[in-house]
């Protein structure tokens, strides 16, 4: 008797231990509004998300948090159509594709973009105040380069602007094929409608017409293999 009481005490000694850790280990929550404001305000030196008007989607650099790995790539701002700028609740086909990825090891990302200052323009310059969007593939972010992130942002006192959104089917597919090794065609993908209006799929002629109506759209561009980047860490 007196040996199945302290077997007893024990598990609940272990399954409490479980419990109070898993409880306590909090993640970042894309959809939950809560977690995304209640992160900030534990980085208080960290400025807050910030989503300019008509980058909804982009901006200069993403970097997509998978579970063990950043994905980084770089858009930039296309004239296209003589119409205006509209703000789409879809984002635009960007034209990505799997050589445009720059592959990180999440415990190395904060030390490689230091290394790359002046490629990517995160770290302390008070002339201007960068925006990088943040991806992922899930709703909870796990990967720990998020939180690394934000302590040295926070070290630094940058004035880096960042928001955290869902990855695009674009990303999904071109991502995809990357892991993979698959040659990418993207005029044979089966796109979905979801694009510019949430009613046209890429290729199309009723989505050329959107395009051309569209003044300022971001496209992917391959710069990093033009650049020699530093891996010292």
């Amino acid at each position: 008797m007196k040996y199945k009481l302290l077997f007893s005490l024990a598990l609940i000694a272990l399954f409490g231990s479980c419990k109070r850790e898993t409880v306590e280990k909090k993640y970042y929550v894309i959809s939950n509004a809560d977690s995304i404001s209640e992160a900030w305000k534990k980085s208080a030196k960290v400025p807050p998300p910030f989503t300019p008007h008509n980058l909804k989607w982009y901006s200069d650099v993403v970097f997509i948090l998978d579970s063990s790995k950043v994905y980084a790539y770089q858009t930039e701002r296309t004239h296209t159509g003589s119409g205006n700028n509209v703000d789409f609740e879809y984002p635009n086909y960007i034209g990505l594709n799997p050589e445009y990825f720059l592959t990180i090891d999440s415990e190395n990302f904060v030390s490689f973009i230091e290394n790359n200052n002046d490629i990517f323009g995160i770290f302390p310059d008070n002339s201007v105040q960068p925006i990088i969007y943040l991806a992922s593939q899930t709703d909870t972010v796990k990967n720990i380069a998020l939180p690394q992130l934000w302590e040295k942002l926070k070290d630094s006192k940058s004035r880096t602007f960042f928001s955290v959104r869902r990855t695009t089917e674009e990303e999904n597919i071109v991502l995809s094929y990357k892991k993979k090794n698959k040659e990418f065609l993207p005029e044979k993908v089966k796109w979905s409608t979801n694009f510019y209006n949430g009613k046209v799929k890429p290729f199309t002629k009723d989505y050329q017409k959107i395009e051309e109506t569209n003044q300022l759209i971001r496209k992917a561009k391959e710069t990093f293999k033009q650049k020699k980047m530093s891996i010292e860490m």
